[in-house]
C-alpha cells in the first residue's frame, strides 16, 4: 500500500465503480461551488478524458520530496539523500511551523541568519498525505475549505502551482526533463541511489517522486482533470 496518484478520476470510475464515480463527482460538486465563493473559476471535472495513474514511493517517498523543497525554501544547501523519516527532519519541521504561525527560529540556528521559510513550496507541502486535490487552475494560495463540506484532504491545491514547485525541485537535482514515470533509469537509481555521478541519480527516491508528481500535473493540466492523491 501506498501513495497513488489518478488523473481523470471520474472518466476512469464511470463505468467500473459507481460508487466511487459518485463519491469524488459530489465532492468536486462542493468543491466547486466553494471556488465561486471565492471569486475563483469554477471546476467542471470532465467524465471523458485520457486517465493516467501513478504511484509514488509509499508515503516516505512524499515526505522525502517534501524536504528537499523545504531546504530550497530555506536558502540552505541540499541535505544529504534521505535514508530515514524525512518527516521529521528540522528543516521541514521549521517549514510547517511557519504554516502554524510560529517563528521558525530553528531554521535560522541550524543555517544561519539568511535561512528563513519563504513558503514557496506550499501547494506541495501544504496538503493532504494520504488523499486530496489538485485542480488545474491557477490560485496562489492552498484552499481551506470548510470541514462541513467533507472535501478528501481538508486542503485542495492548484496542479499550475505544483508544478511551478516541482520544476524548482527538478532543476536543483538535474533532473533531466526527458525522465519520464516508466524510465528504466529511474527506477534503478530509485530502488539504489548511487553515490556519486548525476545528482539527480545520488537523489533517487526523490528524483523518482519528482518526476512521478510532476507528470501527473502535466496530465492534470492538459486534460483539465484534478489530479487526485488516493
Amino acid at each position: 500500500m501506498g501513495l497513488a496518484l489518478a488523473v481523470g478520476v471520474l472518466a476512469d470510475l464511470k463505468e467500473v465503480d459507481p460508487e466511487g464515480f459518485e463519491f469524488h463527482a459530489a465532492a468536486l460538486e462542493r468543491l466547486s461551488r466553494y471556488m465561486k465563493s471565492c471569486k475563483l473559476p469554477l471546476h467542471q471535472e470532465p467524465e471523458d478524458c485520457d486517465v493516467w495513474s501513478g504511484q509514488m514511493i509509499g508515503y516516505s517517498g512524499l515526505h522525502d520530496l517534501r524536504r528537499i523543497a523545504a531546504y530550497l525554501d530555506a536558502g540552505a544547501p541540499l541535505p544529504a539523500p534521505a535514508t530515514g523519516d524525512s518527516s521529521e527532519d528540522s528543516c521541514i519541521a521549521g517549514y510547517y511551523d511557519s504554516v502554524d504561525g510560529r517563528r521558525p527560529g530553528l531554521l535560522k540556528r541550524l543555517f544561519g541568519p539568511r535561512a528563513t521559510c519563504m513558503r514557496g513550496f506550499d501547494h506541495l507541502i501544504v496538503h493532504g498525505d494520504a488523499e486530496g486535490y489538485y485542480l488545474p487552475t491557477d490560485f496562489p494560495e492552498v484552499l481551506f475549505p470548510p470541514a462541513d463540506l467533507e472535501i478528501p484532504g481538508g486542503m485542495v491545491g492548484s496542479s499550475t502551482r505544483l508544478l511551478a514547485e516541482l520544476d524548482r525541485i527538478a532543476a536543483a537535482l538535474a533532473i533531466p526533463d526527458s525522465l519520464t514515470p516508466d524510465a528504466e533509469d529511474l527506477w534503478q537509481a530509485a530502488d539504489e541511489p548511487s553515490k556519486g555521478g548525476d545528482l539527480w541519480r545520488q537523489y533517487g527516491r526523490e528524483s523518482f517522486c519528482c518526476v512521478t508528481l510532476r507528470h501527473g500535473c502535466r496530465q492534470s493540466i492538459a486534460t483539465g482533470a484534478a489530479l487526485v492523491f488516493t
